[in-house]
């Protein structure tokens, strides 16, 4: 499609425009709206289209300009909002039959939009309660992925991927408990980047909100670097309201000026010997070599093996369904109820219910040692550079039963062993697109920083795209 599309341009190119008054709010989007409509059927990445808030917001945004008032860093910026985050008098199901509701209030990231003027265009598509690695649930049913309508866009922010893959948007929210930002920006080609654990707050009730170790926070799936700076620092910040983790210093800058930084990278094929695709080690590894030449930087190949995958994975998958359990057990307590519910959230919350005191212990321990061996790996590099996936997109609810010719142990996630490791540590951690398979899907390039470094990792990142041009990329079934 040749359509002419707001949703290709950058936050700053939509500013300028709004401020030179050559544009308005109401253009953009109106534009946008057309576009959800015109591909939605195809990918179906919106659950949800908030277009008279949408409308009425830039009606208000454009008197606002014309008047000369200062824009804000969201001002008229059409944002997808994952449907995991309340947004008040809007519908929000968290992928769940028996969670499908309107929520009375906003969410924090919510707010934070509002706060900066950002225009909600819509709730996009995910797992029920964030469960998968793909964004199907009993709601909605799948979203596709704009290079290949019978493939997964990945999860659990398949559907944010997914408009932004497709040039509905440049920029959109998601959140992040075991990759699921950079799960289905690898898969759709586009870049996203899970920031440290409590950068963003969130509003958590009762002793919820004293746990030491979160897994999930929101982030930004974009498809230029400085627009994912741009949405950390609208949604970060220090608020009572957000948990006993959250971050109440070091501010987030929205600039990420490029200098001659020459950073040491430690390289690793894979992360405590995970399997994987050898096309996407080839391309990983062409990619590294490039930015090496590049910018003169300082890579060693390394080993990185914290412990072997199985047990990495083992110890996640314990803590993960035990949290997921503990945070709605009605869901598979109540057999009306769970009847409802989709079949990965059964197995997810019938097994952490399993999970026995001292073996959650020991999970917390593993958590502590992994943590340590984070800390001592940034003693001598400034960052580490790992594959994002162990395949492309398979698909639609069709996961890989052997990964470079061995037999899986869990189809639902033995493909993406290399995104979890760092919710357990608390790393900031991005992936880029780094080229494509022989069927034309995306592969991608993990980065993961030293706690609190995302000005920094915004910077190497940028460096990659300055070299690799991902933002030209155009999928299939996009504007």
């Amino acid at each position: 499609m040749n359509k002419n599309n707001f949703g290709y341009k950058s936050i700053k190119e939509l500013r300028a425009l709004y401020k030179s008054k050559e544009i308005s709010p109401v253009e953009v989007i109106k534009d946008t709206l057309e576009n959800i409509e015109l591909l939605n059927d195809k990918i179906n990445a919106f659950v949800t289209v908030t277009s008279d808030y949408a409308l009425e917001k830039a009606k208000q945004l454009e008197k606002k300009i014309l008047q000369g008032e200062d824009l804000k860093l969201l001002s008229g910026i059409p944002i997808p909002i994952k449907d995991v985050e309340p947004m008040m008098g809007v519908r929000c199901t968290f992928g769940s039959i028996p969670r499908d509701g309107i929520p009375n209030e906003d969410s924090m990231v919510v707010r934070r939009v509002k706060q900066n003027d950002g225009i909600i265009i819509g709730k996009t598509n995910t797992p029920e309660y964030g469960q998968a690695a793909t964004a199907d649930n009993r709601v909605f049913g799948s979203t596709y992925n704009p290079w290949d309508k019978n493939k997964t866009s990945g999860g659990s922010s398949g559907g944010s991927a997914a408009a932004v893959a497709a040039g509905i948007t440049s920029v959109s929210q998601g959140g992040d408990g075991g990759g699921s930002i950079r799960i289905p920006a690898s898969f759709c080609g586009i870049y996203g980047i899970k920031p440290t654990q409590g950068r963003i707050p969130r509003i958590v009730n009762a002793s919820v909100k004293y746990n030491v170790v979160n897994n999930a926070l929101s982030g930004p799936i974009t498809r230029y670097v400085e627009d994912s700076a741009i949405l950390l620092k609208a949604l970060s910040g220090f608020s009572n309201e957000g948990e006993y983790i959250t971050i109440n210093e070091n501010p987030l800058s929205s600039e990420i000026e490029l200098k001659n930084d020459k950073y040491k990278i430690g390289y690793s094929r894979t992360l405590g010997g995970a399997n994987l695709e050898s096309i996407i080690s080839k391309a990983v590894q062409t990619s590294v070599i490039k930015y090496q030449n590049e910018f003169k930087a300082n890579v060693d190949e390394i080993n990185f093996y914290p412990e072997s995958i199985e047990e990495i994975y083992h110890v996640f998958f314990d803590w993960f369904c035990t949290k997921g359990y503990a945070s709605d057990p009605e869901l598979i307590d109540n057999p009306k109820i769970k009847a409802k519910v989709t079949d990965y959230l059964l197995i997810n919350w019938e097994h952490g219910k399993k999970v026995t005191g001292s073996r959650l212990f020991e999970c917390y321990n593993k958590i502590g040692y992994y943590r340590d061996y984070m800390n001592k790996f940034f003693e001598n590099y400034d960052f580490l550079i790992t594959p994002t996936m162990a395949t492309t997109a398979f698909e639609v609810n069709n996961p890989p039963e052997k990964i470079n010719s061995k037999k899986v142990s869990d189809k639902l996630w033995d493909f993406t062993p290399f995104t979890y490791y760092f919710n357990l540590t608390g790393n900031p951690a991005a992936t880029i697109p780094v080229g494509f398979d022989d069927s034309n899907m995306p592969i991608g390039l993990q980065i993961v920083g030293k706690m609190g470094s995302e000005i920094e990792l915004l910077k190497i990142s940028k460096q990659f795209e300055k070299i690799l041009l991902w933002s030209n990329n155009r999928a299939k079934i996009s504007i």
